[in-house]
């Protein structure tokens, strides 16, 4: 496509060419048809671009119609003309040989002044000299220079400049074939083969011609015919020195041009006054000559720089302090007579300068640096560029008009205070008030304004700004050789907000100090001196943000390098600056509110970051940064607070400074977390600057060498701090010294305790000097309570975190797990906390301390291990110490508590022994109820501890505690084992505590306070119920008892009865209403109620030890159970005495009866007779001393102040059911004998009629249950193997039988058998020996005069009639007199079986209910007792009983026993009748014939069968019975015939008779007829005798027997039988 382009184009414009020509210039048509010719033989089609261009090169033909073109003066033409030579040029198809006529023509058509033409042909020279520049040299050239130059004399800016344009880019290019050259020849020449070779011949000669120019002179080179522009001339020089400086100076003749030509024309113009625009260029060559000839011209640069260092001092003009205008014109001049924009344009210059580092380096190295005398190692006096530096250091400090009125070198803030009322952010006053780019700054420096002709006016501000920013970029540059190579990269894990995991960080450190700092070090070191003072100075100047962080940042850098190079001044000195950076003005001694602005607070982050850099070399100048730290916290937070206070709807968030101290808290928390990555003496420096400025705000001497530095290097940056104690007395936050020793240690516990991998001594003395200082400060007098808090609560922290190390200790280091496995990790942990509880601290301090240690405990307690002793003593320290208020104890408690709770298995025997101590014996023992309750509690957990602790060796073998009691006290005893040395796994060991703890239990036991009492008995009893049998072994056991629980049983009955008669000697206190209603109990009331329960919960739980096996074992174990059995007893039944009787009262004694119950109950079949005789001795002391109260005795003698009844109906039940087992286990091992009989029946009597005991509820009906179980007791007693025994048992039992008949007849209700023997002997057992008749007459005189109960209520008692009891008593005999035993001979000979007999025939004449056992029990004596006078006694009392009348005046009228008595006595009777007394047959027949008569039908026929038995031939009887019984038979059939007939006459026969009576004839008529008698005469009718007898009555009877059938019939036997007999006979 290109191809086809120019070949059209050509041939397209020679053609018309051709067409415009072919009239008026034939010559220009035939030349353009020639090389139409040409180009028509090229083969357009297949050749390429550079072929076409090629073969047109080779003619010089292509350009004649062209050249004849623009000589014809025709525009047409030369249009035409022209465009086609552009074309060939820039296709260079123009042949070399043409190319000078090329020139030639363009030169001719530019003279035209045609500007489009001149356009064109400046656009063709450039490419002439570059595509063809080979051929364009020398004259040619020349030429092309010729016509470039006049063309830039052109009144046209367009031809002008472009000719200007092209000139520069000639001469480049003229240069540019010079490096090509050079490049294919090798290094550059000599000055004599640089005139040799082409192209670089070309450069010279140029170059000379132009600094010829420069200085007026004529060109040799360069043909001018007129005076060129010497600005044009400057600009030429300055495209060559800034594109083929090198070139220039690798030739040596035009380095040599440049020495000798233009180098002092650049020297001498500023030594006097010239325009704006050379003094523009001449500035730029300079600069060039500095930047890039350094090396070559070292002279000629050396005057350069002095020029620029002397018109930076040329005194520009002043402005004075307090006048301010808004530009400054440069037209004026100093002092010296330079124009001002002269030192303007240097400034310019020297900033670029400065900005440039690596070439300020090599200059400092080239002039300032030099040495003249190796050997001397003398310095040449050469200061160039320190001057020069110094000169715009001068700038900068002379503008002291720019700093505001803040006072020291405080930051100011980004924007001018009145503009923060005025809220115009964008206000041009604003604007002005700031130092930066956009106020201060011209839109195009000066020595870039080519094009202007007057030096512009500039910003008042401006050369400042120039200054500062030079000096800025200076101090940037000189530390960017050295850091590089001193920094290291370190990574710290950081905590972000929003992250839950750290994220690992890294940060620049200072790796190494640079010991041969070189050149640049040297720089740093020399040109401090003058940057320090700019610095001090701009730190005082609003800058704007840019400015403010190039120049903070450059602080920071320059900081950084002086520490890496070892300059401790010049680092102390620019760091104490960024530190007064930091700080406003009027935090030291001012109340106003001021807020740290943001730049204060981005300049502390400077500080923060230089002090990470710098970490281990800072040494002393940490506390420096510390202190300044703390400074801009505090005034964050006070400013804050303020603000808060005083514009009360400004929130937290928003009182100006709550995310600049957050932002502070971070960046200095991160600087902590990398100084532990550093080396150790960074730890340790940072730790004493924190100690030196807790000491200053604490008020405690700071022990360290360097603490004078320190303050020194304070003063250097903060100055005084009159404030700062002030503020510490009203310090409502933590310190920041103690806050961030505490955040270190906390952080970093691994490195200080040693567990982390390095040098562990660093460690321990970072945590020595740590804790030192906190403990100082937390113990100190001096320090204000706040503070010492605060200390408290670090070591707190630190404790805690160093202990949750210890949990760790698995994944450390093999020194940290040696240190815990032998404890010295864990006793260097919690010796702090013991160092604070020692000495007389506050209590605030204390109280944290067991706050920690109850924290550590609950966190790490199972990694103390062999630290339990430190533990001990810090609670050992609470309780010996002064603790009025109690809170201490209420602290450390809980410490103790989860001790008890978790971590016993952790203590050695002597640490147990430590908080058996402590718990028990200290806290148990404390006034606050709670704590001693609770820990009374706590002593289960070690109980359950020791029960489950096994010992590797056996059982030794140790005198037992009851064989020590003989001869020296309990308290001796155990204070020999509260000494003893335990041994850990040793079963002595276990023993020992066993004891402690129980004793402990038991001292508790005897506290004045009741809940304390009670709670140590009961855990005492329940540990020892639990875990008695299964760990403790012989001697515990005789240790609990004779040492434990015997002393402590005593112990609360002897303090029980002291106690109650102290409050009986006083005077009652009644219940008083406290106003809201209630009463409030009486205190003696309570008192006694009180030890009721602790003297029956500790007999209960002495009684209930006997259960186990091995108490049997202990040493003299019979002695101690009749100890416990007399106790018991006395507990129980008090004295004897009346007016000992207020000592019992009703918990008391229940509590003695459990007690006693406990005790019998463990009685078993192994058990000893002596064991059995101890209990029955007891309880039947217990029951005759229940009911001994004097006959006379008040009715209240038996009440207690509750108005309980003591010796109640239920208590006596009680002592009664204590008896069964004892009997049965007493008689099982040595049989009940009759002592223990009387006993037995002496406490029954005394119980049954207790009259003190009153009732409730009648017992005619039922027993109460105090009579059954009475009943019970006496019939358990025939048991017995004695005769003897029996047979008072069986009087006993017919007395308690007519005990309700004896009853009646004192109290002359009824009168009974005055005589009989069973009714005298009952009155006179149970009521009158006990006297209960006139004891219950004397209780119902004094109820009525007796004051109201206490309550206002009393219950109405009954009065015992022992009927139920009787009735009762009367089976039981019957019982009795069932069993062999209790039949045999001796009994049934002695009176008791008489006695029975009346007893149970007493009954049956008073109720049915004594019939089935009369029934039972008679037949079977009868049967068993021997013929004697026994017998016969026997059989009279039954008839007695038989025929007994009642109380009523007929005589002769009998009590008609029933169906059931009467078959029973008469069938016992028939049996026996051999031994039947004749009185009692005659007894027995009347009461029969009496039965018949009998209104009760059954009666009536059972009486009248047995008379008829009684004379039938069948039944053995004398004879005289039968005989009596026929006769009492046929008198009583007698009158039952004569009975009917006699009503049947009267009603009539149709008038029906009552049924009973009928019914009766017809059994009579029955009996008559199948009687075979033999008890009447046989003469008179043999067996049937007894019809015979009544025959009569029986024939009277047929008349009226007609109307009964039945009858008739009956009646008609009779007759018959009567008639057989007579027939038979």
């Amino acid at each position: 496509m290109a191809t086809t382009n120019i070949s059209a184009l050509l041939l397209g414009e020679l053609q018309s060419l051709c067409t415009e020509a072919r009239r008026k210039h034939p010559d220009i048509k035939e030349a353009a048809e020639r090389v139409i010719v040409i180009l028509r033989g090229i083969k357009t089609t297949t050749a390429t671009f550079e072929e076409i261009a090629q073969e047109l090169s080779k003619s010089d033909e292509v350009i004649r119609p062209f050249v004849l073109a623009c000589r014809s003066n025709n525009q047409r033409l030369i249009s035409i003309a022209m465009h086609c030579l552009q074309q060939l040029v820039s296709r260079q198809a123009i042949s070399p040989g043409s190319i000078r006529e090329t020139l030639t023509t363009l030169t001719h058509v530019s003279a035209q002044g045609v500007v489009d033409v001149q356009v064109k042909v400046l656009q063709m020279v450039l490419p002439l000299v570059t595509i063809y520049g080979d051929s364009v040299c020398g004259e040619t050239l020349v030429e092309a220079f010729a016509l470039c130059l006049a063309l830039q004399r052109s009144r046209d800016p367009v031809v002008s400049n472009t000719a200007a344009a092209i000139l520069r880019q000639v001469v480049v290019a003229v240069f540019d074939r010079v490096v090509a050259e050079d490049r294919e020849l090798g290094l550059p020449g000599t000055s004599e083969q640089d005139l040799t070779r082409k192209s670089a011949k070309d450069a010279y000669f140029v170059l000379q011609d132009l600094c010829l120019l420069v200085s007026d002179a004529e060109p040799i080179f360069i043909r001018i015919d007129h005076a060129v522009d010497k600005r044009l001339v400057l600009e030429l020089i300055e495209s060559v020195l800034t594109n083929h400086s090198a070139v220039v100076a690798g030739h040596s003749a035009m380095a040599q041009t440049l020495r000798e030509r233009l180098a002092p024309f650049i020297v001498n113009f500023f030594a006097e006054r010239a325009s704006f625009s050379l003094a523009v260029r001449c500035i730029r060559i300079a600069w060039l000559f500095v930047r890039d000839l350094h090396r070559d011209l070292t002279a000629e640069c050396e005057i350069i720089l002095s020029v620029f260092s002397r018109l930076l001092d040329s005194g520009a003009t002043t402005v004075s302090s307090g006048k301010r205008r808004a530009s400054l014109s440069t037209k004026s001049t100093a002092s010296n007579g330079f124009p001002l924009f002269y030192r303007v344009l240097a400034l310019e210059v020297v900033r670029d300068l400065l900005e440039n580092a690596p070439l300020l380096h090599q200059l400092y190295t080239q002039y300032d640096g030099r040495v003249i005398d190796e050997s001397a190692g003398k310095e040449e006096d050469c200061h160039v560029i320190l001057d020069l530096i110094s000169a715009v250091c001068r700038v900068v400090i002379e503008r002291a008009d720019l700093r505001p009125a803040l006072g020291g070198s405080s930051i100011p803030s980004a924007l001018p205070e009145n503009t923060l009322s005025a809220g115009d952010s964008g206000s041009t006053d604003m604007l002005g008030h700031q130092i930066g780019a956009n106020t201060c700054r011209m839109r195009l420096e000066m020595y870039k304004l080519l094009d202007k002709q007057e030096p512009p006016n500039v910003p008042d501000t401006y050369m400042f700004y120039l200054a500062a920013s030079a000096i800025i970029s200076f101090s940037e540059g000189l530390v960017g050789d050295i850091l590089p190579q001193c920094t290291e990269h370190i990574s710290c894990p950081t905590q972000h907000s929003g992250s839950r995991r750290p994220i690992e960080v890294s940060a620049p450190v200072l790796g190494k100090l640079i010991a041969e700092p070189g050149a640049v070090g040297s720089f740093v070191k020399h040109a401090w001196a003058a940057v320090f003072p700019v610095y001090e100075f701009i730190a005082g100047v609003r800058f704007d943000d840019l400015l403010f962080a190039r120049m903070l940042e450059s602080a920071r850098q320059l900081v950084e390098t002086a520490g890496a190079l070892g300059l401790v001044e010049a680092r102390d000195s620019m760091l104490a600056l960024l530190c007064r950076g930091c700080l406003p003005a009027t935090t030291q001694a001012s109340s106003e509110v001021v807020v740290p602005n943001s730049r204060q607070v981005q300049c502390l982050r400077a500080v923060i970051s230089c002090t990470l850099f710098l970490a281990s070399t800072l040494r002393p100048a940490w506390y420096m940064v510390l202190a300044t730290v703390q400074q801009v916290e505090e005034a964050l937070f006070q400013s804050r607070r303020r603000l808060a206070a005083s514009t009360p709807n400004i929130g937290s968030d928003d009182s100006g400074g709550s995310s600049d101290f957050k932002f502070v808290r971070d960046e200095f928390a991160r600087l902590l977390g990398f100084v532990r990555v550093l080396n150790g003496e960074a730890v340790l420096w940072m730790i004493r600057g924190l100690r030196v400025l807790g000491s200053d705000l604490s008020g405690i001497v700071a022990d360290l060498d360097e603490v004078e530095e320190m303050r020194r290097l304070r003063q250097l940056a903060l100055g005084s701090t009159p404030g700062l104690q002030q503020r510490g007395n009203t310090l409502d936050r933590p310190t920041f010294a103690i806050e961030e020793l505490r955040g270190f240690a906390v952080s970093n516990i691994d490195l200080l305790m040693g567990a982390a991998s390095g040098d562990g001594d660093i460690g321990q003395q970072a945590w020595t000097a740590i804790i030192d200082h906190l403990l100082a400060t937390a113990t100190s007098t001096q320090a204000i309570s706040a503070i010492r808090t605060q200390a408290c609560e670090a070591v707190s922290d630190v404790v805690l975190a160093a202990m949750d190390l210890v949990t760790q200790a698995d994944t450390l280091s093999a020194n940290f797990q040696a240190m815990v496995e032998s404890g010295s990790a864990q006793v260097r942990i919690l010796r702090p906390l013991s160092q604070m509880m020692g000495g007389e601290h506050s209590v605030a301090v204390r109280k944290l301390t067991l706050d920690t240690l109850h924290r550590v405990l609950q966190a790490s307690g199972h990694s103390i291990t062999f630290a339990w002793d430190v533990v001990f003593d810090i609670i050992q320290s609470t309780v010996l110490g002064q603790d009025e208020s109690g809170v201490l104890m209420r602290c450390v408690f809980p410490c103790l508590q989860l001790i008890c709770t978790d971590y016993l298995a952790d203590l050695s025997p002597g640490c147990l022994r430590r908080c058996i101590s402590a718990l028990l014996v200290q806290f148990g023992g404390q006034q606050d109820l709670n704590i001693a309750l609770t820990a009374i509690g706590q002593a289960w957990a070690l109980c359950d501890y020791f029960h489950g602790a096994k010992t590797g060796d056996p059982a030794g073998s140790s005198e037992l505690i009851s064989t020590q009691l003989g001869g020296t006290s309990e308290e001796a005893v155990f204070d020999e084992l509260w000494r003893e040395d335990l041994v850990a796994g040793t079963t002595r060991s276990q023993q020992v505590l066993w004891l402690l703890v129980l004793h402990a239990l038991a001292q508790l036991g005897r506290d004045s306070r009741a809940e304390v009492r009670l709670g140590a008995i009961q855990t005492l009893f329940r540990a020892v119920d639990m875990h008695g049998p299964s760990s403790f072994d012989e001697w515990v056991w005789d240790g609990a008892v004779w040492a434990v629980i015997l002393p402590l049983s005593q112990y609360s009955l002897t303090q029980r009865a002291h106690v109650l008669n102290v409050m009986r000697s006083e005077l009652p206190q009644p219940e008083t209403d406290n106003g809201s209603g209630m009463v409030a109990e009486d205190p003696q009331r309570l008192l006694t109620k009180q030890w009721d329960e602790t003297v029956a919960a500790t007999m209960l739980g002495a009684a209930k030890t006997w259960a186990y096996e091995s108490v049997w074992k202990i040493g003299i174990s019979d002695e101690a159970w009749r100890r416990v059995w007399e106790m018991t007893r006395a507990m129980f039944i008090g004295s004897t005495d009346a007016a000992e009787w207020q000592l019992r009262t009703k918990d008391s004694v229940a509590g003695a009866l459990a007690s006693a119950r406990a005790l019998a109950s463990l009685l078993t079949s192994d058990s000893s007779s002596e064991s059995w005789r101890t209990a029955w001795e007891a309880w039947v002391a217990m029951g005759l001393g229940a009911t001994l109260i004097p006959p006379n005795a008040l009715a209240e003698i038996n009440i207690d102040d509750d108005d309980n009844v003591v010796m109640s109906q239920e208590v006596l039940c009680a002592v009664l059911e204590l008896c069964p087992p004892i009997v049965s286990g007493l008689r099982s091992k040595s049989g009940l004998v009759v002592d223990d009989c009387d006993a037995l029946l002496s406490v029954v009597r005394q119980i049954l009629v207790f009259a003190d005991a009153p009732v409730y509820s009648p017992d005619s009906a039922e027993m109460s249950r105090l009579q059954s179980l009475a009943l019970d007791a006496v019939a358990r007693a025939l048991d017995s193997d004695s005769d003897i025994v029996a047979a008072r048992v069986v009087d006993e039992l017919a007395a308690l039988s007519v005990l309700p008949y004896a009853l009646k007849h004192k109290r002359h209700e009824c009168v009974l058998m005055s005589d009989s023997a069973v009714v005298g002997a009952a009155g006179r057992m149970y009521l009158e020996e006990s006297r209960y008749i006139e004891r219950l007459e004397v209780l119902a005189g004094q109820t009525d005069k007796s004051p109201k109960r206490r309550h206002g209520r009393s219950r109405r008692t009954v009065a015992l009639t022992f009927e139920a009891l009787g009735r009762a008593a009367v089976g039981r005999l019957g019982a009795a007199l069932c069993d062999d035993q209790v039949l045999a001979l001796r009994v049934l000979e002695s009176g008791a079986w008489l006695s029975a007999v009346v007893a149970m025939g007493l009954h049956l004449i008073q109720s049915d209910d004594s019939e089935s056992w009369f029934v039972r029990t008679v037949p079977i004596a009868m049967s068993r007792l021997p013929s004697g006078p026994a017998l016969d006694a026997a059989w009279m009392a039954i008839g007695s009983v038989v025929a007994l009348r009642m109380n009523r005046p007929e005589r002769d009228s009998l009590l008609l026993v029933k169906q059931g008595v009467l078959d029973a006595v008469a069938e016992c009777s028939v049996e026996s009748s051999a031994t039947c007394p004749k009185e009692y047959w005659s007894m027995l027949l009347d009461a029969i014939e009496e039965g018949i008569v009998s209104d009760e039908d059954g009666l009536a026929m059972a009486s009248l069968g047995w008379l008829e038995r009684l004379c039938s031939i069948d039944c053995s009887v004398p004879e005289w019975v039968a005989a009596s019984a026929a006769q009492r038979l046929v008198r009583r059939t007698q009158a039952i015939v004569d009975s009917y007939v006699a009503d049947r006459t009267l009603f009539g026969h149709r008038s029906p008779l009552p049924l009973q009576r009928t019914l009766l004839l017809r059994r009579v008529l029955q009996g008559l007829a199948q009687l075979q008698s033999k008890g009447l005469d046989p003469v008179r009718g043999g067996s049937a005798a007894h019809i015979v007898a009544v025959f009569e009555c029986l024939i009277g009877l047929v008349a009226e027997s007609t109307a009964d059938l039945q009858t008739a019939r009956a009646l008609q036997k009779c007759l018959r039988r009567v008639a057989d007999e007579a027939l038979s006979g």
